[in-house]
């Protein structure tokens, strides 16, 4: 099965709100057959509790499906962010190494000559 983990969640949760349909289908199916209600009540109890769980599991797995997918792209933002963070770090401290060499001159290179008026 092809797909992100959030996606075969949610296929599951929608397999589960049909399955849960079905069996209380059949439910009514079985007990509108029956005209005393003691004999309907079974159908009720077994169909209807069962389908209406596999109803409450399909929601609760399309829930948690879209849940771990606003987790997934929080912290593929977070990443971004982070990412875009050290690049402008990396940015600004070349700046300020390439600032920092244009200020100091180099070794060996001769002093300005307002540096030499004022040793005299």
């Amino acid at each position: 099965m092809s797909g992100s983990p959030t996606a075969r969640l949610r296929l599951l949760g929608i397999l589960f709100w049909l399955g849960g349909g079905a069996v209380i289908t059949f439910g009514w199916m079985g007990m509108a057959e029956l005209a005393y209600v003691d004999g309907q009540m079974p159908y009720l109890v077994s169909g209807g509790a069962a389908g209406l769980a596999l109803v409450l599991i399909g929601s609760t797995l399309v829930v948690m499906s879209a849940l771990f997918e606003a987790a997934e792209r929080t912290a593929q933002r977070t990443v971004d962010l982070m990412r875009q963070a050290a690049d402008e770090a990396v940015a600004a401290a070349e700046a300020a190494e390439s600032a920092r060499k244009a200020e100091k001159p180099e070794v060996g290179a001769p002093e300005p000559e307002s540096a030499k008026a004022g040793t005299d």
